[in-house]
């Protein structure tokens, strides 16, 4: 259901689309995702350091890198299950013995306006 990889940001001003993925795949990285908030890659995790020092040789520190837990399926959740989740994965970001939360639901958008109002 999750998988252990990766994953280097860099800004979006780091370079462009096709400038970071050619140095993401010489880097050994698996995947790149580029959008206006900046470029997301993913690696396998025993090609993390590499990836990772060689892209901020080149674009600088990234703004965020590190292993994580990226879910391999996702579940759609119905509005009215969605509030609570929310609030679960809410309270558990708020724990302070939790490290991290990994999920793998997605909550269409317009049931997101209505939680968030």
């Amino acid at each position: 259901m999750f998988e252990r990889k990766g994953q280097i940001v860099l800004e979006a001003e780091a370079g462009d689309e096709d400038e970071v993925f050619e140095a993401a795949l010489e880097a050994g990285a698996g995947d790149v995702v580029s959008d206006d908030d900046g470029h997301t890659i993913l690696c396998a995790p025993e090609d993390f350091a590499a990836a990772s020092d060689a892209l901020a040789a080149r674009f600088g520190n990234p703004r965020e890198a590190g292993l994580i837990w990226k879910a391999s399926v996702i579940t759609e959740v119905s509005e009215d299950k969605a509030a609570t989740l929310l609030r679960l994965v809410g309270d558990l970001e708020d724990n302070d013995d939790v490290q991290s939360v990994a999920a793998n639901f997605e909550i269409a958008d317009d049931v997101m306006e209505r939680l968030v109002a």
